[in-house]
Parts: C-alpha cells; sequence; structure tokens
C-alpha cells in the first residue's frame, strides 16, 4: 500500500479513536494528536486517557484490519514525578522514553 492510501486509510480510525477526549488547548484549538510523518504521536494531561485512548485505537484498527507495532510504540511520560508509565498493549509494556527523535524541515 503506498503511503498516500495509508495515511488516508488510518486517518479515519484515528479520527474515530479520538471523539471524546479531552485534549490540549493551544492557540484556542483543542489538539489531541500530532503526526510525524506516517506515525501518529498521541496527546493527553492524564494517565488514564492515555491508556483508554490507546486500547480503543486498538479496538477501531482492528476493524479496519489494522494492528499496532508495538515493537516501535514508545510512551513519553512528561511529569515532575520520576516512575515510567506502564501502558500495556497485548500483555506487553511499552517502551519508556525520556526523547522522541523529532526533526523538522522548512
Amino acid at each position: 500500500m503506498s503511503p498516500i492510501l495509508f495515511n488516508l486509510y488510518s486517518e479515519y480510525p484515528t479520527k474515530k479513536t479520538l471523539e471524546g477526549f479531552g485534549g490540549f488547548k493551544i492557540g484556542g484549538q483543542i489538539i489531541h494528536i500530532v503526526k510525524y510523518a506516517d506515525d501518529p504521536v498521541l496527546l493527553a494531561k492524564a494517565y488514564k486517557v492515555i491508556e483508554d485512548m490507546t486500547d480503543k485505537l486498538i479496538e477501531i484498527g482492528r476493524c479496519y484490519g489494522m494492528e499496532m507495532n508495538v515493537e516501535k510504540t514508545k510512551v513519553m511520560r512528561i511529569s515532575r514525578q520520576p516512575f515510567p508509565a506502564k501502558i500495556m498493549i497485548d500483555q506487553k509494556q511499552l517502551e519508556n522514553v525520556e526523547s522522541l527523535n523529532i526533526w523538522v524541515a522548512f
């Protein structure tokens, strides 16, 4: 599947997943997700919300024949609390990272 078709195909399940979830308000806009290439970055203020968003994304994705690549999925917690986030997908804990390798080209 070409990257353009994949992005179009993945857009609806992602939007459906985020319905009803709060997000970050930036410049008057509520932001739920940031896309980096073809990878979505889910944003939430609470640990439980990220868990719920992830579970719903997996559930809806499976309805469309899509599976989450658990090996490539990471979690980054930005908090004053030092303990890692424990988010599980298919009985596997996601890897906690302290930074994401994201670059922007102009």
